[in-house]
C-alpha cells in the first residue's frame, strides 16, 4: 500500500472474509449444499440494482446472530484492515438485524464493540462503530437503535460507538419520515451520517444536511444540482464515496460518469471508501487504483482525501491527533 489510509464507510456484514464465513458456518453446521461461497457473498459483474446488491447480505444475516459470532467478525475485520495498512476505520452495522436467535439490540452492540476493541488492541489501529437504523425497519426498532447510539456514545471511549447512520434501500420510505428521529439524535449531540443520493435524488442529500448530518454516505446524486453542491461546500459536508459499489448498484452509469473527481476539484470534502469489501469484492487499494487510472487522481490528491476523512471522523480531537501521527510515519 502506497499510503496510510482510512475507511469511513464500511459495513460489517458486507465485509466478512471467506475464511470468517466458513468458520462461522461451521459453528452452526450451516450446509452450503455445494454452492460457491464467494458467489453467495459477492455480486460479481452482473449486478442490476441496489436491491440486487443487497441479496448478498442474506448469508451474513444468517451467520451473525450470536454475541460470539458478532465479536469474532468485528475483531477479524479490524485485524484484516490493519493488515491492509489502514490507520483508521469506522465500521457500521444495524443491531436490529441480529435478533433472530434472541439477542437484544444492546447485546449486539456490546458484542461488536468488544470485537472492535480487541482487534484495535492487538493491531494498534483506531476504529469506531456506527449504529445503523434501517430505511425498511420499523419505527420502534429504529428508535431503539438511536437510543442505543446515545447511550453507548455517552461512554466517550476510544474504539467504541462514535455515531449513527441509516442504511437500506433508499426511497423505500421517504427521507422526510426520519426527520424527527435525526433531530432527536442531533439534539443529543451524537454525530451521524446518512445514506443519501446513492440511488435516490439530490433532494435526499439536502434533506440529510438539513437534519444535521455532517457526512453523507455516497451522495452521487448531488452532481445533479448546483445548489446542492454549493450546500455541501458551504457546510463542509464530508462525502463517503464508494466507487466500485456505486458502479455495481448502478448509482452511476459508468466509471467516467462518477462525480468523485468533479466534487474533489471544486473543493467538496470527498473521501474514497469500500462500502462492502466482500460483497463488492474490493479493497481500499483497488478503489485507489481505479480512481487513479480512470479518473486521473494523483497520489497527493488521495492523501488529501484521507486528510478529509480524518477531519470528518466522528472521534475527538485527541484521537484525531494520534491518527494523524500514524499517517505521518
Amino acid at each position: 500500500m502506497k499510503r496510510p489510509e482510512t475507511d469511513l464507510h464500511l459495513h460489517l456484514d458486507g465485509s466478512l472474509s471467506i475464511d470468517a464465513v466458513k468458520t462461522l458456518a461451521d459453528r452452526i453446521e450451516y450446509d452450503f449444499k455445494g454452492k460457491d461461497v464467494k458467489k453467495m457473498l459477492s455480486v460479481g459483474e452482473n449486478c442490476e440494482s441496489l436491491p440486487d446488491y443487497l441479496k448478498c447480505f442474506d448469508l451474513p444475516g444468517i451467520l451473525l446472530q450470536t454475541k460470539e459470532a458478532l465479536e469474532y467478525a468485528a475483531c477479524d475485520l479490524v485485524k484484516r484492515l490493519a493488515g491492509q495498512g489502514l490507520v483508521y476505520a469506522e465500521i457500521r452495522f444495524a443491531p436490529q438485524l441480529h435478533k433472530q436467535k434472541g439477542l437484544t439490540q444492546g447485546q449486539a452492540v456490546e458484542a461488536v464493540v468488544k470485537g472492535v476493541r480487541a482487534g484495535c488492541l492487538e493491531t494498534g489501529i483506531y476504529a469506531g462503530v456506527l449504529l445503523c437504523a434501517m430505511v425498511n425497519g420499523s419505527d420502534a426498532e429504529n428508535a431503539e437503535t438511536m437510543e442505543l447510539a446515545k447511550v453507548f456514545f455517552g461512554e466517550k471511549t476510544v474504539n467504541g460507538v462514535i455515531g449513527a447512520d441509516i442504511a437500506g434501500p433508499e426511497g423505500f420510505v421517504p427521507m422526510e419520515h426520519f426527520e424527527g428521529m435525526f433531530k432527536r439524535v442531533y439534539q443529543a449531540g451524537v454525530p451521524f451520517t446518512i445514506h443519501a443520493g446513492e440511488c435516490g435524488d439530490y433532494e435526499n442529500v439536502a434533506r440529510a444536511v438539513a437534519f444535521g448530518a455532517k457526512r453523507i454516505g455516497h451522495g452521487c446524486a448531488a452532481i445533479q444540482s448546483e445548489d446542492c453542491m454549493r450546500l455541501l461546500e458551504r457546510e463542509k459536508i464530508t462525502l463517503e464515496m464508494c466507487v466500485v459499489s456505486n458502479l455495481q448498484t448502478k448509482a452511476v452509469a459508468g466509471i467516467k460518469e462518477h462525480p468523485l473527481k468533479k466534487f474533489f476539484d471544486r473543493g467538496i470534502r470527498v473521501t474514497y471508501n469500500t462500502d462492502n469489501m466482500t460483497v463488492s469484492d474490493t479493497s481500499l487499494e483497488r478503489e485507489a487504483e481505479l480512481i487513479m487510472s480512470e479518473l486521473g487522481f494523483r497520489e497527493e490528491e488521495l492523501k488529501k482525501m484521507n486528510e478529509y476523512a480524518i477531519d470528518g471522523a466522528f472521534v475527538g480531537e485527541e484521537v484525531k491527533c494520534r491518527i494523524r501521527e500514524l499517517m505521518r510515519k
